[in-house]
């Protein structure tokens, strides 16, 4: 095994812990560097992706169906599945795109962005639309009060009450224009921040925000590309002057509805869960009490102990413990 399959392996592995079998160009794209496991980074063309997949596949330890490559082992019928929850996530798409072009309208808010399940596309019937939200710095706790407004006035946000929130918004990270670069960091961060697809973002803040955070280098060998072939929201003029307005009337309100919302969180009892992580300060707003990260990179590593890849376990990022 060089160190290319190695590095193939990996990506496999990751994104094998989310059911999610992956394209030779979303190999390339979305490769994890050799050097997380062992080897040597080096750069490569798709065509040599293509060539090692067709090399691990021939040996056994990557399967091939239709295009999709997954790690061998995989359950029967994985090409089935993703094209059914990529039909589901088409339909979502369309529905959140209607509901998000009213969020264009909302004060202080500079980009909107799908993560997630929403943004892999990896969603099933009940799987809620996440976001992670830009504010504009020192208001950030007004154009999150103005999200969940908007949101719930449409009748489409996801509260902590719901256990389950079909085609609904959930806000779940916010960072402030002066606040892009992220202290949290490990390979689940990485990738979640490279797939990060804009909903709006007139003023280009996804390129700043990779820019912001070269350390996503040292998890991904691929730099983000912002190339999407995704429908997003038709900027609109008219809800642009909404927004202005807004901005005219409702900026005095930061400081009293960030004190009370802190307080809100802090007197959550989620917010001190093991397994996740809730942030609340000035220049971020992160709501993951029950994170998934733990489990991904649990199976990833579990993975890489199987492949014989034992020495390069990947860590999370600070969760609470």
């Amino acid at each position: 095994m060089n160190d290319l399959d190695r590095s193939i392996i990996a990506t496999l592995a990751y994104y094998g812990a989310f059911g999610w079998p992956l394209t030779f160009m979303e190999v390339y794209e979305r490769r994890i560097p050799a050097h997380r496991v062992g080897g040597r980074q080096a750069d490569v063309m798709p065509g040599a992706i293509l060539e090692r997949l067709e090399r691990l596949t021939a040996m056994e330890l990557v399967v091939q169906d239709h295009g999709l490559y997954a790690l061998a082992g995989t359950s029967d019928g994985f090409v089935d599945r993703r094209i059914a929850q990529e039909k589901i996530w088409a339909q979502k798409w369309r529905k959140m795109l209607r509901r998000a072009r009213w969020l264009q309208m909302v004060p202080f808010v500079r980009g909107l962005y799908a993560s997630g399940s929403l943004a892999l596309g990896n969603m099933s019937p009940t799987s809620d639309w996440d976001m992670f939200v830009i504010a504009e710095k020192g208001r950030l706790y007004t154009a999150r009060i103005g999200l969940l407004m908007v949101a719930r006035l449409m009748g489409a946000l996801r509260t902590k009450h719901d256990e389950v929130a079909s085609d609904a918004f959930c806000f779940n990270h916010y960072v402030t224009t002066d606040g892009l670069t992220r202290r949290h960091r490990s390979l689940y961060v990485a990738h979640g921040l490279a797939v990060l697809v804009p909903i709006f973002d007139p003023r280009g803040y996804l390129e700043r925000l990779w820019q912001a955070n070269q350390w996503i280098g040292d998890y991904l060998a691929v730099s983000p590309q912002g190339q999407y072939v995704r429908r997003s929201v038709t900027y609109s003029r008219i809800f642009r002057g909404v927004q202005r307005l807004g901005e005219l009337v409702f900026g005095w309100l930061e400081f009293p509805l960030r004190r009370w919302q802190q307080r809100r969180v802090a007197a959550i009892p989620a917010t001190y869960e093991r397994g996740g992580r809730v942030v609340s300060n000035l220049r971020e707003l992160e709501f993951h009490p029950r994170s998934f990260e733990a489990i991904a990179l649990s199976h990833y590593n579990a993975t890489l102990v199987y492949y014989g890849l034992a020495g390069s376990r990947e860590q999370d990022s600070g969760l609470t413990r």
